[in-house]
């Protein structure tokens, strides 16, 4: 069901949209439609949309139109949907995730909708219905009964009129003009029978307008979706923990700028600069210090949606930079030196994102990297070995940022 707080997040998603700007006019749509199975189809689609508006239609082949891409992919039982209005340097993408496809469906027509029109209604409205006419069923479902005029019973006796005589009845049924037979006399007047007496004529009953129930006073409403407005762009802070480069984790951090692209999946791309020290270690007959700065590229994909704000998927990442280390003087060394090496590596990580309403998000990531080079770090006189870079080290990373 759609939360409160993203109606108001609908209504700022139309400003956006429209950029201020109010058709007059009906829009062609020129829909491209791709779904999963059990899904609505792109008719269903349309209708929702026109269910909100009247100024929305299909367009023609050779019409000019607005472009609506329509894509829903199924995962984690969840279905979740990207919809793009126009196109080049005009188009506007936005996702949308829900329980349901036709929740994520019914999202996706609301946001056109209001793409044509800022005025749009937030809920489906039903057709308009015109009056019956008079060849419509009754309310009952029954045809009207035609009536036969031959077969129709005389109209009822005006009471003020004067009574007919007898024989002047029968001619006219004979068909011969004047008011009494011929060589007939007279007759004495009889009273007219009572109106009552006679048959009522078939009335035909009225062409009244259909009308539609009204809803069960409690009955719940169709469920409106709820979604969070994602943003593509994302910029943040870092801090950073690695193992195995340096004899003790290097701890740092710093900031990078992250972009949702429209791949499908949840693609996202990063790119982060980093910083990091171990402080003072102790080497035994002196001790040493190590920093490293490194310039970092990963690319994830948000595959699994366990909650709504909430979302996992894998990472590959590459950096580069340099590895510094730094003797420091102790009982047995007197005479230290420095040295900066070449920094690279490849990592494969796990990433979990939350979602903090429509603006922050936060994120963690980590798991195994791979360092394509490998020195080690040592004291000459006397020989000792401070550290050797292995095969495989750690890195562990906690950021959080403002969507825009």
């Amino acid at each position: 069901m759609l939360h409160p707080r993203w109606l108001a997040a609908v209504v700022v998603l139309a400003g956006a949209l429209t950029g201020g700007d109010a058709w007059a006019e009906v829009q062609r749509l020129r829909i491209a439609y791709e779904a999963h199975d059990g899904c609505p189809d792109a008719a269903a689609f349309l209708r929702e949309v026109t269910a909100r508006t009247d100024l929305a239609r299909a367009a023609a082949a050779d019409e000019a139109a607005l472009d609506v891409r329509v894509r829903i992919t199924s995962s984690g039982g969840r279905s979740r949907g990207r919809i793009t209005l126009g196109r080049g340097e005009d188009a506007r993408v936005r996702e949308v995730d829900g329980s349901t496809c036709g929740e994520v469906v019914a999202a996706l027509a609301l946001i056109t909708a209001l793409r044509v029109d800022p005025t749009a209604s937030l809920d489906p409205q039903p057709p308009a219905v015109g009056p019956r006419s008079s060849e419509a069923p009754d309310a009952g479902g029954a045809p009207a009964p035609a009536v036969d005029p031959a077969a129709a019973p005389p109209p009822a006796a005006d009471p003020t009129a004067p009574a007919q005589p007898a024989g002047a009845a029968q001619s006219a049924e004979a068909g011969v003009p004047g008011g009494a037979a011929p060589g007939a006399g007279s007759p004495p007047q009889l009273p007219a029978p009572p109106p009552a007496a006679l048959p009522a004529p078939a009335a035909r009953p009225a062409t009244a307008p259909i009308r539609l129930p009204s809803p069960v006073a409690g009955a719940s409403r169709s469920p409106q979706p709820r979604w969070p407005v994602e943003r593509p762009w994302t910029l943040g802070v870092q801090g950073s923990a690695a193992s195995g480069v340096a004899p003790e984790a290097l701890l740092g951090g710093g900031p990078f700028v992250e972009l949702r692209a429209d791949l499908g999946l949840g693609a996202a791309f990063r790119v982060a600069a980093e910083v990091a020290a171990t402080g003072e270690v102790d080497a035994g007959p002196g001790g040493a210090r190590f920093v490293r700065g490194i310039g970092r590229l990963d690319a994830c994909a948000d595959l699994f949606r366990p909650a709504r704000r909430l979302s996992l998927g894998p990472c590959v990442g590459a950096e580069g930079g340099f590895l510094h280390g730094s003797g420091l003087v102790g009982e047995a060394i007197s005479d230290v030196e420095e040295g900066t090496v070449p920094w690279a590596s490849l990592g494969l990580l796990a990433r979990v994102t939350a979602s903090l309403g429509s603006l922050v998000r936060v994120d963690a990531q980590g798991g195994p990297e791979f360092p394509l080079v490998r020195r080690s770090f040592v004291f000459e006189h006397p020989a000792q070995l401070i550290h050797e870079v292995p095969a495989v080290t750690w890195t562990l990373r906690v950021g959080a940022g403002l969507s825009l």
